[in-house]
């Protein structure tokens, strides 16, 4: 069973919350999903990418292996941390808890209700790019193939449509 949190990251800024998976120490087997989950992100944003140097800072296998660094440092020190869709996370004691949900798979619940993801081209260019009528925003703001932006399109809603460039 996976826990999920609706946090307000900040009190001074009441319209920024999102959802967190709770990450408890010594949950190995979440841990190993998330672990997955980042490394396939990191991957999908930096490995496709032509400008990316695989020696350097963007490598999607070395940042993944940081990622599980910095995760397992927390949970060394007993600390139960909340973990956003794409990886960022936080001390849950740092945030304020709004909401609770449990799943049984794995993904974020959206708390975007109505939301529209349109998946359109840049013009002359080969990359797509999303955008919402929630004013999301998305990271990576760019994907080489249609397929890696529909699949980023389909973490957040069902609702996504193709804009006129495509």
């Amino acid at each position: 069973m996976y826990h999920f949190a609706r946090c307000q990251p900040r009190a001074n800024c009441p319209d920024l919350q999102g959802w967190y998976l709770i990450l408890k120490p010594g949950d190995v087997e979440t841990l190993e999903r998330l672990h997955r989950g980042v490394a396939h992100l990191y991957y999908a944003k930096f490995s496709k990418d032509s400008h990316a140097d695989p020696g350097g800072v963007q490598n999607p296998i070395r940042l993944g292996a940081l990622w599980l660094v910095t995760v397992e440092r927390f949970l060394a020190r007993h600390v139960t941390l909340a973990i956003n869709s794409s990886g960022g996370m936080s001390p849950l004691d740092d945030l304020k808890v709004l909401a609770t949900a449990e799943s049984t798979v794995m993904v974020w619940p959206n708390h975007h209700e109505g939301e529209v993801i349109t998946i359109s081209r840049w013009k002359d260019s080969k990359h797509f790019y999303l955008s919402s009528n929630r004013d999301r925003v998305f990271v990576p703001p760019k994907y080489v193939r249609y397929e890696d932006a529909l699949h980023m399109a389909q973490i957040y809603t069902e609702n996504i449509e193709t804009g006129d460039a495509l």
